[in-house]
């Protein structure tokens, strides 16, 4: 049975989320972050909370702080659950020794994340999802509408429908497709997807970063992450963006995102994680929407209210207030490194590819 949980990237809400239901589960959930003023730092869900250097900048001393914790809380289970995943992965084997790290091996992690990559690969599997038509961007095809992306990135915060201006090295294009998007994340062991959950976001901070959730079904998008957790004998979060096309109406894959994400939100407050990392399997499980209220109401406040609020919670009140300095910290890391907001969130520890970690 599962007792003691260390999760790595406090700062995000699904990792909030996700340590308010182990600890109602009765896990004793232990915190590590980079950041000064997490979420997870306010949070009572957490029996301690560590701050750790950033993993981008000094590797091999987080993981060396990772492995102490580990030892000294006893920890059964190491969950990464931001970009933190691709430094986790690197001193796996490692870590593997003290505790289970839920991610799979650098390799697996590396093919997933580069976008270019994971599209040439999904037309390996023989399912009926696909990545749609990708190219690298020294290859660019006439008469095709198409889609620029970094082949590192994240958020879409980067994404043109344009040729950007200037080298286009570490860049890929693909065809564009027109129709619903939609979200999936799926917690897996040993190539067994645990459970599932999919989700559209109707509110949307800029481009990329989805702050309400809703939830729908797609059984392909449902064997599509079956096939990929099976073929990977994949461990921790795997999580896919899709798009069903409003031309033939075909489910593309868009990309993979490897790390836990809004998906856990919508899951029913019924499900025990616990039960799920201890062997239980629920394929189909009950949803319900969520909402990040502080972005909605920003962005669409027509949406503000309409489902549950992701921060608040009358158990654990003070990471609602803890938005402030989270925020306040971001802000000054985007002001000295003179990058947006949202670059500001990822930027300790972001990788991009093993030229630039």
């Amino acid at each position: 049975m599962t007792r003691c949980v260390l999760l790595t990237g406090t700062r995000a809400p699904a990792t909030l989320d996700l340590a308010r239901r182990l600890h109602r589960e009765g896990v004793r959930v232990i915190g590590a972050d980079s950041m000064r003023f997490p979420l997870g730092r306010f949070s009572n869900a957490f029996d301690a909370h560590y701050r750790v250097l950033p993993p981008r900048q000094n590797r091999e001393e987080f993981l060396r702080e990772i492995a102490a914790i580990a030892k000294h809380e006893r920890v059964d289970v190491i969950w990464p659950t931001c970009e933190e995943v691709f430094h986790l992965a690197q001193g796996r084997e490692v870590l593997n020794e003290i505790s289970r790290v839920l991610c799979p091996s650098m390799p697996t992690l590396e093919m997933l994340h580069h976008k270019l990559r994971f599209a040439e690969w999904t037309h390996q599997l023989g399912d009926e999802v696909k990545a749609p038509a990708s190219w690298p961007a020294s290859a660019v095809p006439v008469d095709e509408r198409l889609v620029w992306k970094p082949c590192y990135s994240r958020f879409a915060s980067r994404t043109s429908f344009e040729r950007p201006p200037g080298d286009l090295a570490g860049w890929m294009v693909q065809r564009r497709v027109r129709g619903r998007e939609f979200c999936t994340w799926a917690l897996c062991v040993d190539g067994e997807v645990r459970t599932l959950a999919q989700y559209v976001c109707p509110v949307r901070s800029g481009r990329g970063a989805g702050c309400a959730f809703e939830p729908v079904w797609s059984d392909a998008a449902q064997r599509f992450t079956a096939i990929v957790a099976r073929a990977l004998n994949y461990s921790g979060s795997l999580a896919f963006d899709f798009m069903e096309s409003d031309e033939d109406r075909q489910t593309y894959v868009l990309e993979c995102n490897p790390r836990l994400t809004s998906g856990v939100h919508v899951l029913s407050p019924e499900i025990s994680i616990r039960a799920l990392l201890d062997g239980e399997v629920i394929a189909h499980p009950d949803q319900r929407a969520a909402q990040l209220l502080l972005p909605v109401l920003a962005s669409s406040p027509r949406y503000a209210g309409k489902s549950r609020d992701v921060m608040a919670s009358s158990d654990d009140p003070r990471p609602a207030w803890g938005q402030a300095p989270a925020v306040a910290e971001f802000v000054s890391i985007a002001i000295r490194h003179h990058i947006s907001l949202l670059e500001s969130t990822t930027f300790d520890i972001e990788y991009n590819g093993p030229e630039h970690p």
